[in-house]
């Protein structure tokens, strides 16, 4: 059966389940193999502790170490929503608590104290979690695809992106020790609650070198502001990670992927999205090539 038609098999199992009661909307529409909606609990909910409001994100496959991963997190006193996860019918689904976050875009205003705030919660993010890390999945094993899309958009654009940069990225992401990511770091997964607090939510839950965190919320948040080295230097500092070549080379990897990233979104005539605004997708291109140049050449 195909991946998402098991999605749509399993999702009235689990509103039974759960005691999943009036649906508010689908938070998400895209292309991917997984649904993500909000529901109202229904009163005698065996979920109840997550409050009245409730997120549905069901995957295609299992298993996924997202749910578990952001458990863990909580437990170890990370600001992420309150969650339960399991799988049924080949899916892995989490049942995650619906936050009034005020829009991630405006935590950018103050970037150096973000990355503060985020190498703080990386000491944390990236201590080993053995029960989990057999769900994680392995950072080389994901990015290189989607990097090789990337530089593809690039060169398509007419972008010099040198073919000796491959090998140099598939070495990045398979370096270092391996301990749990984040994997996906950007204003579209944070979000601060009513009382000011950060809340990190959407783990990619990857396993690789904690300077991967960093170097990707640089290449992200970087352009067109105190730049992707700045940033990097900056979280290095606080998470006190390594100085060697391995975070420099992953955000020369970061950089192009970015890149690439924002080229496709231009080329698409899309909005972007709150990963990468409309008005930056077709920005910042030159400066990241320039960054990854800067450590590759």
């Amino acid at each position: 059966m195909p991946t998402f038609e098991r999605v749509l098999e399993l999702l009235p199992k689990l509103q039974k389940q759960l005691g999943l009661g009036r649906f508010l909307g689908a938070l998400a529409i895209d292309h991917k193999p997984r649904l993500l909606y909000h529901f109202v609990l229904t009163t005698g909910s065996p979920v109840a502790v997550l409050g009245p409001q409730v997120v549905l994100k069901v995957y295609g496959d299992s298993p996924r170490g997202e749910g578990p991963l952001q458990q863990a997190w909580r437990d170890r006193g990370l600001d992420v929503p309150r969650l339960v996860c399991g799988e049924a019918g080949d899916c892995s689904w989490l049942l995650i608590e619906h936050l009034e976050l005020h829009p991630a875009a405006t935590l950018l205003t103050d970037q150096l104290a973000l990355v503060d705030q985020l190498a703080s919660m990386g000491r944390t993010m990236h201590r080993p979690a053995r029960d989990v890390e057999p769900l994680l999945r392995p950072l080389d094993e994901v990015m290189i695809p989607r990097w090789k899309k990337a530089v593809a958009a690039l060169l398509g654009s007419g972008q010099n992106v040198p073919s000796s940069w491959l090998g140099r990225a598939v070495a990045a992401y398979a370096s270092g020790r391996a301990v749990p990511l984040h994997g996906d770091l950007a204003p579209a997964n944070l979000g601060k609650s009513r009382s000011g607090r950060l809340i990190v939510f959407d783990a990619s839950a990857l396993q690789g070198p904690a300077a991967f965190d960093a170097a990707r919320w640089s290449a992200r948040a970087g352009p067109g502001g105190f730049g992707p080295e700045a940033l990097l230097r900056r979280w290095m500092s606080v998470e006190n990670l390594p100085s060697d070549r391995e975070p420099w080379d992953l955000l020369a990897a970061e950089c192009v992927l970015e890149a690439g990233s924002r080229e496709i979104v231009r080329s698409r005539g899309t909005h972007g999205s709150l990963r990468t605004p409309q008005g930056a997708a077709a920005a910042g291109v030159s400066e990241l090539l320039t960054v990854a140049s800067t450590h590759w050449f």
